[in-house]
């Protein structure tokens, strides 16, 4: 079975069981408490930009993070099935770029280098997506928060239908702040939800993945 329509991939909670703002937000301010003034200025001017100042003092380690396995398996299976694959998050392209390199094969990482320019553009241009070279990765293209711009909830929705179009994708994500992307959305697709979530989107074309304890 074929399937070409883009697979769009959240990562807090969704591909991973944790939240990066906030596990550097902690890991910085608890190293160097005397930041906490400077982080409520930070924040002040915007999550992209507070995302920026905790990425120049905290390093994740992409190999020690709490992927979701239920999540993994999905995206092997469309991406089998011929799915571009999408990782879009709001965490900083930094990391996003970390995770996305998790999971290149060593063969595969010079690819993903030559394409690094995508994680600042909100890769406008699809030309990866056509390319074989990809293959050998889990994910094709990254999208993601730089300092001038948060991609999450409205933001996000705005960028997948100037790329892919409205009812273009598929989409998976795991909050609230994930509506506007479902409601431009394919398919639904829900990681790690509430009870409330799944209320609020029973008027969409929707598949349950998983359900919080």
């Amino acid at each position: 079975m074929s399937n070409n329509i883009p697979l769009i991939v959240d990562l807090d909670h969704t591909l991973i069981d944790t939240d990066l703002l906030y596990e550097s937000s902690m890991a910085v301010l608890k190293k160097s408490p005397w930041l906490i003034p400077l982080y409520l200025f930070w924040f002040t001017k915007g999550k992209g930009y507070l995302k920026e100042q905790l990425v120049k003092r905290y390093s994740i380690d992409a190999q020690t993070l709490p992927y979701i396995q239920d999540t993994i398996n999905y995206i092997i299976e469309r991406k089998k099935q011929g799915s571009p694959i999408i990782l879009a998050t709001a965490s900083h392209k930094d990391y996003a770029f970390e995770v996305v390199k998790h999971f290149q094969t060593r063969k595969n990482n010079e690819t993903i280098v030559n394409n690094k320019q995508n994680l600042d553009l909100f890769a406008e241009k699809t030309e990866i997506l056509k390319s074989k070279l990809a293959n050998n990765s889990l994910f094709d293209d990254v999208m993601a928060s730089n300092a001038d711009f948060n991609l999450s909830s409205h933001n996000k929705a705005q960028k997948l239908i100037e790329r892919f179009g409205k009812k273009q994708f598929d989409y998976m994500g795991d909050h609230m702040r994930d509506l506007p992307v479902w409601e431009a959305s394919n398919l639904s697709i829900l990681v790690n939800v509430s009870d409330k979530v799944v209320k609020r989107t029973q008027h969409l074309n929707t598949l349950i993945l998983s359900r919080k304890n």
